[in-house]
């Protein structure tokens, strides 16, 4: 926490004294110029440590009391532009302070701005999303949708993206197209043989090593299970569990929710949409404002 601000330690009342003899007296008058400076330099250091130490708090108190010292001094400065011999001088000293003034008051703002933003780091930290347990991207191919404050961000296989605001979400047809697309081909995802061929298509069942899968066509597909990728195989033995339990299928196709802290409005549009349509759909609550990084699920 800041516990000193140079300028909350200057008394107006004895700054206009000053500034009125400074007048008669070219001597003095230079000397509370330079005085001016310094107190402005130290209002830019000060501000400058705000800058470079974000994780100190500032005081809502000294914040406010900076600012009107500022205002003060500018107002004063205003005050100065009388009609006497040396009045063009002081003018143009003035002007600089006022302008100096001006820049610092905006580098509060600044300063604010940026400590409000990086009090936190971590949570501007980039958030890689992975699968759970082997951590590769690939077994599954889930439809990601970035749930924020203004609406959704919709990406594809590929890592493109396009947004929908919040209240355009309901009717937005680029977005149920999506959506039922997803649904259609639930139980469909892209299998990978160890030569790298891609099959798209659905498991249908797996005999000791010998696994069997149906395309859209209708065509099944015979292998054995070394002929998979490793991601294919790890696939292929979740649906195994999944059968032996008794449980349903685990959808290869469906959509999944990055949820940020002030996403559950256009959330809770989208999930409307899901269960209109039937789509199976899950959710990721994102903990920060960071970047998404998806390059595990893309292009695998």
């Amino acid at each position: 926490m800041i516990t000193a601000i140079v300028i909350a330690q200057i008394d107006p009342e004895a700054v206009n004294e000053k500034i009125e003899t400074a007048l008669e007296e070219d001597d003095e008058f230079q000397k509370e110029i330079a005085e001016k400076k310094k107190e402005i330099q130290n209002l830019k250091e000060e501000i400058k440590d705000i800058k470079e130490n974000p994780r100190q708090k500032i005081d809502p108190k000294l914040k406010d009391r900076l600012k009107k010292e500022i205002l003060t001094l500018a107002k004063q400065a205003e005050k100065r532009q009388i009609e006497d011999k040396q009045s063009k001088i002081i003018l143009g000293e003035v002007v600089k302070i006022k302008s100096e003034l001006a820049k610092l008051m905006k580098n509060l703002e600044v300063a604010e701005d940026e400590w409000e933003l990086m009090k936190e780091p971590e949570k501007l930290a980039t958030m890689v999303i992975k699968q759970a347990g082997s951590g590769n991207g690939g077994d599954l191919e889930p439809t990601f949708i970035e749930c924020h404050e203004r609406g959704i961000k919709v990406y594809d296989k590929n890592g493109k993206s396009f947004e929908v605001l919040t209240d355009q979400i309901s009717k937005n047809t680029k977005l149920k197209s999506v959506i039922q697309k997803v649904a259609k081909e639930g139980p469909y995802r892209i299998w990978r043989s160890s030569q790298g061929t891609e099959m798209d298509a659905r498991f249908v069942q797996r005999d000791g090593s010998k696994i069997t899968l149906k395309d859209k066509q209708g065509r099944e597909i015979k292998l054995t299970a070394l002929q998979l990728a490793p991601s294919s195989r790890r696939a292929i033995y979740k649906y195994d569990e999944a059968r032996k339990l008794k449980l349903p299928d685990p959808e290869a196709r469906y959509i999944i929710f990055l949820l940020r802290s002030k996403g559950f409005s256009s959330w809770y549009r989208t999930t409307l949409i899901c269960e209109a349509i039937r789509c199976k759909f899950g959710q990721i609550p994102l903990d920060g404002d960071g970047e998404i990084d998806l390059s595990l699920f893309l292009g695998s």
